[in-house]
């Protein structure tokens, strides 16, 4: 076995052991709190779907789906705790339409939030350093006022060297 494979096989045993306790866990929590499981897989499925669909390492679709979503659960797993706590009662909450449509668009709104909120986060640091640049070409007017242009005429030149520098170093390193 080479080098490369020795990790992947290290990842599949990792894998399978991390399965092994999750079902172990999942056969335990079935068997002592039968209810509850049974809301939770099926008010859950949205997060379970977005775990699946998620390639990236971080699972962070997921776990935005899956935390949005187990606030709309959640209500409804308290409501099975406090009340009649049976497989009849999870039953009826699953049958539920409006606790099913609460749950659900819980999980619709954690999609929502995973796709929106990038565009608007990157708007909004887009602006505060158009914000920024604006002010140092302030600051930077103020300065050629008081020092005069030939101190800005200099920095240029300076510039202009370091990136000429810079690209016949590049150059020369890819040659």
């Amino acid at each position: 076995m080479n080098q490369q494979q020795a990790p992947a096989e290290d990842m599949r045993k990792r894998g399978r052991a991390n399965l092994t306790w999750v079902l172990l866990v999942m056969t335990f929590l079935a068997v002592i709190a039968a209810p509850t499981m049974i809301v939770l897989f099926f008010g859950l499925l949205p997060a379970m779907v977005a775990y699946i669909i998620d390639r990236t390492p971080h699972k962070s679709a997921a776990i935005t789906v899956g935390s949005i979503n187990f606030i709309g659960v959640f209500p409804y797993v308290m409501q099975l705790w406090f009340d009649i706590n049976d497989v009849s009662a999870a039953m009826d909450i699953v049958k539920d339409l409006f606790a099913l449509l609460v749950m659900y668009s819980a999980a619709a709104f954690g999609w929502l939030l995973f796709l929106a909120l990038p565009t608007v986060i990157s708007s909004f640091v887009v602006v505060m350093h158009q914000r920024k640049v604006a002010q140092l070409r302030g600051q930077q007017k103020d300065l050629i006022d008081e020092w005069g242009a030939e101190v800005s005429q200099l920095v240029e030149m300076r510039r202009m060297e370091r990136q000429g520098e810079h690209m016949s170093h590049g150059m020369s390193v890819s040659d």
